[in-house]
């Protein structure tokens, strides 16, 4: 699930109102097929190492072990 956008409220003059309320949608539907047929031509453990590899990048300084626990 991500948020795909968010919803206001609209006051009678036509003007956004209050906190936006999120809407949600799956990866597949927001991002398309292209998404689809290229997540689901890799195989589970291609994704896993591509996921570990980016947040090794994002955390250098987090142990390899907390973020192979945080991927499970």
């Amino acid at each position: 699930m991500l948020i795909s956008d968010f919803v206001y409220t609209i006051d009678k003059n036509g003007n956004r109102r209050g906190w936006g309320v999120a809407q949600y949608s799956t990866p597949e539907k927001h991002l398309g097929d292209d998404f689809t047929e290229k997540v689901y031509a890799r195989e589970p453990k291609e994704s896993y190492d591509r996921l570990l590899e980016h947040l090794v990048h994002l955390f250098p300084d987090v142990p390899v072990s907390a973020l192979k626990k945080f991927l499970k």
